[in-house]
């Protein structure tokens, strides 16, 4: 198994994307794009990966721009400098033209978490032709902070005059009532995992919570907005088998309604969708040490079952 690390220009102008090929022992069997989530990076999802590679999949995955070594490098971290939502996505498309000229005819799948998992629905309607299956985990959907500031004039005033700006209090407006079904909860972000070392182990990753600029939140907002139509589901193409896992402690997924919203979309317009929610659990179920294994062991058997 190795690793390569690869560079190319993001379509914002600015930023150079760092990503990376992580490619198994012998001759692959299929090709997973992986896209990370808000606020992390594509290497918090090493042993997910590690879990592909011993599947026999060769996994791409890249920094998004504001995010982690893309963001590092050039000093840019939690500025994206994006001009809009479909920037990260024509990246992602960037990175799939690449892993399909490194693997021409190999079956391709994205995996997406979290914010990722709202790119990687995004990219199924826009780019999702030539995709062999779609897996989200931690599904964003019936996100209260997202839905009340979709339709404020007052964050879109603010984004117009300086999308640059600290993002202020608009975070906490974005991300609203987080912890508001957890008893007595040791901090804000408890509404991350179960297990609080993993928590933790967030708040001590330094290319974790980092400040951020209005920008890269009205991103996610206006990027809710486009995924959570009923015309976004109408645009995905209807032969593609999509696998949705999310906790049903989840604040992102409205504490799994919203994961049976999003499967209802996609049912509705002819996709063969499967579920998993995990009673009990929050929003990183493939980090909780008890949980994982059974997590990336279903991500496999949804692959090895569309390969046949």
């Amino acid at each position: 198994m190795s690793i390569r690390e690869i560079s190319f220009p993001s379509a914002n102008g600015r930023d150079t994307i760092k990503a990376w090929a992580y490619t198994p022992l012998g001759k692959p069997r299929a090709v997973i794009q992986l896209i990370h989530g808000f606020g992390e990076h594509s290497r918090r999802y090493l042993h997910m990966i590690s879990k592909f590679q011993a599947a026999g999949f060769v996994v791409y995955a890249d920094d998004h721009i504001g995010h982690g070594k893309t963001a590092y490098d050039s000093g840019t971290m939690g500025d994206p400098h994006s001009g809009g939502y479909m920037t990260y996505l024509k990246d992602e498309k960037a990175l799939h033209d690449i892993a399909v000229k490194d693997y021409p005819g190999l079956p391709y799948f994205v995996f997406g978490h979290s914010w990722g998992s709202m790119l990687g629905r995004a990219y199924a309607a826009l780019y999702g032709d030539d995709l062999k299956g779609l897996m989200l985990c931690g599904v964003v959907s019936q996100f209260k902070g997202c839905e009340i500031e979709l339709h404020d004039p007052a964050i879109k005033a603010a984004v117009t005059a300086d999308p640059y700006q600290p993002v202020g209090d608009w975070f906490g407006k974005v991300f609203l009532d987080m912890t508001a079904r957890i008893e007595n909860p040791n901090g804000p972000s408890d509404w991350i995992a179960c297990n609080p070392d993993i928590v933790a182990d967030h708040a001590g990753d330094m290319f974790n919570g980092f400040d951020v600029t209005l920008e890269l939140v009205w991103d996610l907002v206006e990027l809710y907005g486009f995924i959570e139509r009923r015309e976004w589901a109408e645009m995905v193409p209807s032969s593609l088998p999509v696998y949705l896992i999310s906790g049903d402690c989840d604040p992102c997924g409205n504490y799994g309604e919203g994961l049976y919203h999003v499967a209802n979309l996609l049912a509705e317009s002819g996709n063969k969708v499967s579920v998993k929610a995990y009673s009990g659990y929050r929003h990183e179920t493939h980090n909780e040490l008890e949980l994982r294994d059974e997590v990336e062991a279903g991500l496999v058997g949804f692959v090895n079952g569309v390969l046949g």
